[in-house]
């Protein structure tokens, strides 16, 4: 039985509905539901408020569970095409009746109430009026968003602080990589309680201004357009004030009014020429209009004239990643503005990108665990922790939380690439390309997808068709150092040995770390003395054993120590050829491949993925080298 604050709360919740405030309904609904997760009617409201189809039809299905006869919820599903349409029911015949109406003849009726008078027209005025109200609900429920029945929604708050302790994230129900299961638990259904909302950085007191704090209220629950209405009223009664000017500007972003946006930033900045968070609100705008503008200055100043901004820092470094700098340029911005942002999920979210851009994969899976225990309803942090796990060499574990991932969100190339890598990982061998034919079904252009089906390939001894993906993937990153030496990888097995030497060469101008280092000497080294130049062998295992020992797996360095105390030095030293790799995907009928391949690459090492090229023993606990994959 529902309790007279549950009553008050329902009815909050279908008035914010009725407005089109999804999130503050949502927020209710969410209330209502620790305590009453029984209750079909706040599942069915709250089908209409949720953001994606799949949270829409797991409501649904769960008010239909509760409460088998409603109707609504049953239309609903259907509508979705969850169930099938109802064939029981049998349209009636028409009912013809003999109206008979008595008027009082003292009193004549008129114009329009003598209309309404016929019984005829009344009925079918109506009916007419019920199909719009119950098309209103339905466009309301099944409307894609950003039309007028479905807002523009963000899946994710900007920041929080966790207040109690999360759920654990439960073990996916499906081990495919085919289409995802259309019942899924909405994100925020896995907490025992909602996030409280860190505070706004600019949240000045304005005692006289109650539409001021009415505002940032309407902030806080995710309402903009009540934001932006309260604003306007705070701006028109404080308009000499900077930050009212600031949050009309915020407003409008988050409605996407970003012309609209900039011109509140400008009055901020005029009314007060260091005020920081206008120089950050303007350049996530600018950025919104065209991802290619360079919003760095506006970033840089607001950093100079407020040294904490640490949302600032977090912002520039983002850019900075995503634009392509170095790794390190943007963990550098990144550590500038740590200490104001140790309660940030997104903080360490991004470092746990930068650090598997710069092959740390160790404290990657560290930070890209503490991000999604502070928020499991970030889902970008679902696919960089199936991703660290990856470059931890933990395939099972990567495989569960990509899997959890997919079953909200099934567009993403990138997440169906590290998914095939983890179907790898295990020896699915099936399941791992038909992801990366999903990959590329969705981005022809996807780096990951390439080099990933290329690696397969390898391990699977389809030289053809690794040569042909490691080709892409090479072209797709010309500067990166995986798919240039996972290419000359793809030429050893092939059996062009003098043309992989050219390739190993140039792998190692790339390399970012020891750990490439290592990959190169001792791939290469393998090929010299294929090719019978021993002095040349000697010398890449030399420098391999100069490489710090965690660089490496420790059978390579046993390796190298046997060959240097038993190999004998050629007669004569002979130059290699500088030949050029001709660029074609496919193998070029001009090229014999050797009659006896001593050497081709091994699948990589269980243990520590890292490459292993043949007749070398597997070791049973090495170091990882890099990866160079990145969302």
């Amino acid at each position: 039985m529902e309790t007279s604050d549950g009553m008050n709360l329902y009815q909050e919740a279908q008035d914010a509905a009725s407005r089109s405030q999804r999130a503050r309904a949502r927020d209710l609904l969410t209330r209502l539901l620790r305590t009453e997760k029984n209750n079909a009617d706040y599942w069915l409201l709250m089908s209409s408020v949720v953001d994606s189809r799949k949270e829409r039809i797991y409501c649904l299905q769960t008010a239909l569970r509760l409460d088998p006869e409603n109707a609504a919820a049953r239309q609903g599903l259907t509508l979705a095409g969850v169930l099938p349409p109802d064939e029981s029911l049998e349209p009636a015949l028409p009912i013809r009746r003999k109206w008979k109406v008595e008027i009082d003849e003292g009193e004549q009726l008129t114009g329009f109430r003598k209309v309404m008078a016929n019984p005829v027209v009344r009925l079918t005025t109506l009916l007419m009026a019920g199909v719009v109200v119950v098309g209103l609900i339905l466009m309301g429920i099944f409307a894609p968003k950003g039309t007028i029945f479905g807002p523009r929604l963000t899946i994710t708050p900007v920041a929080w602080t966790e207040t109690p302790t999360p759920t654990e994230t439960p073990t996916p129900l499906v081990r495919t990589p085919s289409s995802t299961p259309a019942t899924v638990v909405p994100l925020w259904m896995l907490l025992d309680a909602t996030y409280t909302p860190a505070p706004p950085y600019v949240n000045t007191p304005h005692p006289l201004t109650e539409a001021y704090r009415s505002g940032m209220k309407a902030y806080e629950r995710g309402d903009y357009e009540s934001m932006l209405a309260f604003m306007l009223q705070a701006q028109r009664q404080e308009p000499e004030v900077p930050d009212t000017y600031y949050y009309v500007g915020e407003a409008y972003r988050l409605l996407g009014e970003y012309e609209m946006a900039l011109d509140s930033y400008k009055q901020a900045l005029e009314i007060e020429p260091e005020f920081a968070p206008a120089y950050l609100g303007r350049a996530k705008t600018r950025l919104a209009m065209k991802p290619s503008t360079d919003i760095s200055g506006d970033l840089e100043q607001a950093i100079e004239y407020d040294p904490a901004y640490g949302e600032a820092y977090l912002a520039l470094a983002l850019y900075q990643f995503n634009r392509g700098e170095s790794p390190e340029t943007a963990l550098e911005t990144l550590e500038q503005g740590a200490e104001f942002l140790t309660d940030t999920p997104e903080f360490y979210l991004l470092r746990a990108r930068i650090n598997l851009a710069m092959g740390d994969s160790v404290a990657a899976l560290e930070d890209a665990e503490l991000a999604n225990q502070m928020d499991r309803t970030n889902l970008e942090s679902y696919l960089v922790l199936g991703e660290a796990y990856l470059a931890n060499n933990k395939p099972q574990d990567a495989l569960e939380i990509l899997l959890f991932y997919g079953r909200y969100e099934d567009g993403n190339p990138l997440h169906w690439a590290l998914l095939g890598w983890a179907y790898r990982g295990v020896e699915d061998y099936d399941a791992a390309l038909e992801s990366f034919e999903q990959a590329v079904d969705l981005d022809r252009e996807n780096y990951e997808a390439h080099l990933y089906r290329g690696r397969t390939y390898l391990e699977m001894g389809e030289i053809d068709e690794a040569v042909n993906d490691l080709y892409v993937a090479r072209r797709l990153k010309p500067y990166a150092f995986d798919p240039r030496y996972w290419f000359a990888m793809a030429i050893v097995a092939d059996g062009r040995l003098q043309e992989s030497l050219n390739l190993f060469d140039v792998a190692e101008s790339m390399a970012a770390s020891d750990q490439h280092l290592a990959m190169v000497y001792y791939s290469r080294a393998l090929v010299y003395d294929e090719l019978g130049l021993t002095t040349q062998a000697k010398a890449d295992f030399e420098a391999l054993l100069e490489l710090p020992v965690d660089a490496m797996p420790r059978i390579w360095r046993v390796k190298a120590t046997k060959y240097l105390a038993t190999a004998t030095p050629t007669p004569t030293v002979t130059d290699t050829p500088t030949t050029t790799l001709t660029p074609t995907p496919t193998r070029t009928p001009t090229i014999t491949p050797s009659p006896t391949r001593t050497l081709t690459p091994a699948p990589t090492d269980t243990a520590t993925d890292t490459p292993v090229p043949s007749g070398t023993p597997t070791p049973s606990n090495t170091p990882t080298p890099a990866s160079s994959a990145s969302p």
